[in-house]
């Protein structure tokens, strides 16, 4: 293999995007978030890390004299937040307020608080300060640890493969993606490899449902600063699963006739506190071109009827296809439309029928159109079908 030489730089990616909280020890109600890329494991017994920041940063001074901070791992709802807390300086504004961000206790600190929301918080009491060069650089004893309910399980088990933690890698933020191994995994005995790799779900892929495949389209194609329309927010799954996406940045429309599938969803978006991110309507989707007036990204149809709701109120053809049409023309270059039908019922069969015919219609230079089924599931299993525009 050929390399090319480069003068020494700090080249070592990717690092943690760690949101670091501190506060003035004397003026504790005086609190700053700043991003530390610069950051790492430096010791087990006791268990230390170490933060590497500029002299001239705002929170410097606030770790010095305060010996406390603690550090906030970042995932994709924090993303946004932590870019802005690096290129941003709480000299000028309160960035927590700001970005709407909620402080919690941190256990063992006298001033700092965690960031409410991140998937791990550490922490920690400076024990040693060493100026570096460019950097200086403090040594912290974790004094407490607290994980999100939610990355456990019923065993006591930490489960960060499912937080979906962010690195910073060359100046580019990225999420962790598959899970390629474990500790020893290069020496373990095949049946211990196979068992500890699917638990994590390690190189593996399953074909579970229409709805699955339908959120692998959207994750494949939304990113942060997106537009997308949930035009059947049911219980909010899929409203919820659209504004991670989005991030801060971006912003989801959704529409259902049914006011108890928009208690549901707001109800959900507020629990995961994404209820800025989305606009609602009480209304049929058929009149997303009259409310929405930017182009989207992405748009995805649930049809049939609520979960838990009243079987006899379903998604109509007519409507449905006056709504999917819209949505096709609101399509920004590469964005997808995605559809889940459920032909088990009559107006699904009439549903799926009227989708087909008309999608195999669209030219196939401006669309690419995709049709998933299980055809060892009967003519009702459920389908989903993906539409992206070329131009």
């Amino acid at each position: 293999m050929n390399y090319h030489s480069l003068a020494p730089t700090t080249l070592l990616s990717p690092v943690p995007v760690a949101l670091v909280s501190c506060a003035d020890g004397e003026h504790p109600e005086r609190k700053n978030l700043l991003t530390v890329a610069w950051t790492g494991t430096v010791n087990t017994t006791p268990p230390m890390v170490s933060i590497s920041i500029k002299p001239s940063r705002y929170s410097y001074g606030m770790i010095r004299d305060s010996g406390e901070f603690v550090i906030n791992l970042v995932d994709r709802n924090l993303c946004r937040a932590a870019d802005f807390c690096g290129v941003r300086s709480g000299r000028d504004e309160d960035k927590a307020e700001a970005l709407g961000l909620v402080w919690r206790e941190a256990e063992g600190m006298k001033a700092a608080r965690a960031v409410d929301g991140a998937p791990v918080s550490l922490s920690c009491r400076v024990r040693n300060h060493m100026e570096m060069g460019s950097h200086d650089m403090f040594l912290g004893e974790i004094v407490s640890v607290s994980v999100r309910e939610d990355l456990m399980d019923a065993q006591g088990g930490i489960h960060l493969e499912r937080a979906g933690l962010v690195a910073y890698n060359h100046g580019l933020y990225q999420a962790l993606g598959q899970v390629l191994g474990f500790f020893g995994y290069a020496v373990a005995r095949p049946e211990k490899l196979t068992a500890r790799l699917r638990a994590a779900g390690a190189g593996t892929y399953v074909l579970k449902s229409a709805r699955f495949l339908a959120a692998d389209y959207l994750r494949s194609v939304l990113t942060e600063g997106d537009r997308a329309i949930d035009a059947t927010v049911g219980n909010g799954h899929d409203t919820a699963m659209l504004c991670r996406l989005v991030g801060e940045a971006g912003h989801v429309y959704g529409f259902d006739l049914q006011e108890q599938a928009l208690d549901a969803t707001r109800k959900r978006l507020k629990g995961e506190r994404l209820e800025k991110r989305a606009t609602l309507w009480c209304m049929g989707h058929e009149h997303m071109g009259e409310m929405i007036r930017e182009p989207v990204r992405a748009a995805v149809f649930n049809l049939g009827w609520l979960p838990g709701g009243d079987h006899q109120v379903t998604t109509r053809t007519e409507t449905t296809m006056t709504a999917v049409k819209q949505a096709l023309k609101l399509l920004s270059p590469g964005g997808m439309l995605v559809i889940c039908v459920y032909p088990g019922h009559p107006e699904g069969k009439r549903e799926r029928k009227a989708l087909e015919e008309w999608m195999t219609s669209l030219p196939a230079r401006e669309f690419n159109v995709l049709a998933h089924c299980f055809l060892n599931a009967g003519d009702d299993a459920p389908r989903c079908y993906g539409i992206q525009r070329n131009t």
